[in-house]
């Protein structure tokens, strides 16, 4: 997978790991990082307002907030 160079493409990016990021978003704040080999995965029980080792792509409070963006940056995808 390429490095995202864009907004859409995180959210392409993202949206590749729907099924798991719902599932967690279920129970808690959820997100998908970067670790330092490049590795992206889902992580929950993120805290709010700290900063982050791992390269963040993107964090959600809820599976509504995962929908609003990706309804503002996949206006062009099915």
């Amino acid at each position: 997978m390429s490095d995202p160079k864009n907004m859409s493409d995180i959210a392409r990016t993202i949206k590749a790991f729907d099924t798991e990021l719902r599932q967690e978003l279920l129970g808690s704040r959820s997100g998908v990082f970067k670790n330092e080999q490049g590795e992206l995965y889902v992580r929950s029980n993120v805290p709010f307002g700290q900063g982050y080792q791992e390269e963040v792509l993107g964090i959600f409070a809820d599976i509504s907030d995962l929908d609003f963006f990706y309804k503002i940056y996949l206006k062009d995808d099915d």
